[in-house]
């Protein structure tokens, strides 16, 4: 394994990622020995179907992995900290400053219960010590800067009164209130139509660009991984089968099965997204 100064360089390195399916000892292993770096202000992409294994790797990464799949061994080094074995506390106070997560069905990821504006507004008063004036005139810029047409009309409105997209947006201008040096998204496509996908794969571009943001996009389609990645790890039943540029990936593809992968996009209609 590199030292921990060369990896400390990267602000995210994984080391033998290994994940289980259960905690018990003959579980299968979904991910199996992966590793990876990302250095600030990459776009990496994880491309792999639901059973690939991308997913755990990144949900493992901004700390979300659903029970009862665990981490079994590895590293994952984050800005210098180790998060594997990190107590639950501290792991927590970490990935709320500093790693963000989009959900693949935005509207899943909302309270039903609560408007909007309680959730976005929330925790910029508990964690952020506003007021609840300066917090509603700061939810309003930040669904402004996510691309929210009428952010007041948004913040009254209750989850099932907004579209997927709409509240796609409102997912990132949640991310966005920690100021994250990383963003995990998982498919953030996956759910939208062709038009409303570019359309949060563009703004997601700008902000990265903007804010220098690091960003990690889980998505089953190549031809996503190409429009907002500069580099992409192919993923095959828990393992990295290609990880390139994404230049030389479509360029001059390794492995079969990135060469399938390519194929298949290369036969879909221009207006789809997906593989």
């Amino acid at each position: 394994m590199p030292s921990h100064w060369f990896r400390s360089a990267a602000l995210l390195d994984v080391r033998g990622l290994q994940v289980a399916a259960a905690a018990h000892s003959d579980a299968p292993r979904v991910v199996q020995g992966i590793s990876l770096s990302i250095t600030c202000g990459e776009v990496v992409g994880l491309v792999g179907d639901a059973s690939s294994g991308a997913l755990e790797v990144a949900q493992c990464i901004a700390g979300v992995l659903p029970a009862p799949a665990t981490i079994r061994s590895g590293s994952i080094l984050f800005n210098g900290v180790e998060l594997v074995g990190l107590p639950p506390r501290s792991f927590s106070r970490l990935h709320d400053a500093k790693v963000a997560y989009l959900p693949r069905n935005p509207l899943d990821g909302l309270d039903p219960n609560l408007t909007v504006g309680t959730q976005l507004a929330t925790p910029l008063r508990s964690g952020g010590g506003l007021s609840k004036p300066a917090a509603y005139e700061r939810s309003l810029d930040l669904l402004g800067q996510a691309g929210v047409e009428n952010p007041e009309h948004t913040f009254t409105a209750y989850p099932r009164d907004v579209s997927a997209t709409l509240a796609q947006r409102v997912h990132i201008a949640t991310a966005l209130a920690g100021s994250p040096n990383l963003l995990v998204a998982d498919d953030p496509t996956d759910t939208l139509n062709a038009s409303d996908s570019s359309d949060i794969l563009e703004l997601l571009s700008r902000l990265q660009r903007e804010r220098e943001l690091t960003m990690i996009i889980v998505t089953r389609s190549v031809r996503v991984a190409s429009l907002i990645c500069n580099r992409v790890a192919v993923v095959r039943t828990g393992a990295i089968v290609e990880y390139a540029s994404v230049a030389d990936l479509f360029g001059s593809p390794k492995h079969p099965y990135t060469r399938e992968l390519l194929d298949a996009a290369a036969n879909q209609s221009p207006g789809s997204l997906g593989l």
